[in-house]
């Protein structure tokens, strides 16, 4: 019993981990702050490698709790994923490719979308400026580390699977 409280209570850890470890300071060029969208990556490989992990009350709740920390307009990125995972619901059917480059080139679609929005909505409901160049390095980042994150998911994931089997 201890053993299923665990290995289903694990995504929700993984990703709440990832919520606060995005938001410790990274400084990598002359003190200027760099974050890589952690969250969204491995919240990202979650939905897509299995989107009956999370319902949709709790993608509401981390996702609400990761825009109250980010301080920006809150609901964007809990919208972005319900929309996600309702996709990935309506596609379960139909024959889907796991090929990782296929998956990897619709995580840049939908990532590089995601920012786009968030940039808008800074750009037109707030008073801070956008550096392009900080933004553009997270990206990067973004998309380097999310192989990594992937694996590590997918990994964790069949684990889950087998043990719930």
């Amino acid at each position: 019993m201890l053993n299923n409280l665990v290995f289903r209570s694990l995504p929700y850890f993984f990703v709440s981990f990832f919520i606060f470890f995005e938001f410790t300071p990274s400084y990598f060029f002359e003190n200027e702050m760099i974050k890589p969208y952690m969250f969204f990556t491995v919240l990202y490989c979650w939905v897509s490698n299995d989107f009956k992990q999370f319902s949709p009350i709790s993608l509401f709740i981390l996702c609400t709790l990761y825009d109250l920390i980010q301080g920006g307009i809150v609901g964007i990125t809990c919208l972005f994923f319900l929309i996600l995972q309702y996709s990935k619901r309506r596609n379960f059917n139909d024959l889907i490719s796991y090929d990782f480059k296929e998956t990897w080139i619709k995580f840049i679609l939908s990532f590089t979308m995601y920012l786009f929005l968030i940039s808008l909505s800074v750009i037109f409901f707030s008073e801070n400026r956008i550096v392009i160049k900080n933004l553009a390095v997270s990206f990067i980042f973004s998309i380097a580390l999310f192989p990594l994150f992937f694996s590590m998911v997918d990994k964790l994931s069949l684990k889950s699977r087998n043990y719930n089997e």
